[in-house]
């Protein structure tokens, strides 16, 4: 009200965050989870990690399991990696830039002054030069600090672009990365997923919103929800002891 922004005004600007909100979070998730149930290897490696930052309480009324979504974040390199490589596959948004002076590139490519240059991410996400031979493969440890290391074909992290990058880098990258893996780890905690067509099709994703960065589903999955037997007699909660903790999902937050 300070600003003299009316009620109405301040309405509408709330509908916008609740599509910022929702509109990349919620298909993040559909493709994480739909990655982790796909693959049983993968999936019993991620479990595997998180059972390993789980701290048990004994309680009057049963076992209180706590998830410390700091830990996860700093203690679970295959579960990010998973992460990061379903943004690698399944992120779509494009960066856009201004050129502010004549500028040559590789010696081929003149971008010349007040052009709008627009870099879409897919095209950098899918370049074999990049990633190498295996780029059209899911490999969820490809960002494991290790495999990078170890590996000959040495990653930029400066390639993934699923938050955009420099001054459109996405302010709100580490509350979605929070929610995300908070959510997709008390899935895979608490409940095996079973389609019911007897195998995991990906959707296709021709009718993505233009406002997403992440592709939508054109169509649902129909699973079975079964709690697991290990989850069942216990109560859960989350902590976030290091809110501050960053972790590094885009190149401007690495430190390595």
């Amino acid at each position: 009200m300070q600003n003299k922004i009316s009620i109405k005004d301040i309405a509408r600007f709330e509908v916008g965050n609740t599509i910022a909100i929702l509109v990349n979070t919620a298909p993040a998730v559909f493709w994480m989870l739909f990655y982790l149930y796909s693959n049983p290897a993968v999936l019993q490696d991620c479990r595997n990690e998180i059972e390993s930052v789980i701290s048990d309480t004994k309680e009057i009324n049963g076992t209180r399991r706590i998830i410390d979504i700091t830990s996860v974040k700093q203690d679970c390199p295959i579960l990010t990696s998973t992460f990061q490589e379903v943004l690698r596959q399944r992120t779509l948004g494009a960066q856009v830039r201004q050129v502010m002076q004549d500028t040559m590139l590789d010696g081929r490519y003149l971008l010349k002054k007040d052009v709008t240059l627009i870099m879409p991410s897919l095209v950098v996400h899918t370049d074999p030069a990049i990633w190498g031979p295996d780029v059209s493969e899911f490999n969820h440890k490809r960002f494991v600090k290790e495999n990078r290391i170890q590996s000959s074909q040495r990653l930029n992290p400066k390639s993934l672009r699923a938050f955009g990058g420099g001054t459109t880098l996405c302010p709100g990258r580490h509350f979605a990365t929070t929610e995300i893996l908070a959510t997709v780890v008390m899935f895979i905690l608490r409940y095996d997923l079973i389609p019911l067509q007897n195998r995991w099709t990906p959707p296709k994703t021709e009718k993505t919103n233009i406002a997403a960065v992440v592709m939508e589903p054109d169509t649902d999955i129909t699973v079975r929800v079964l709690p697991r037997e290990s989850s069942t007699d216990c109560r859960w909660d989350f902590k976030l002891p290091d809110s501050n903790m960053v972790f590094g999902v885009a190149a401007e937050d690495r430190h390595d």
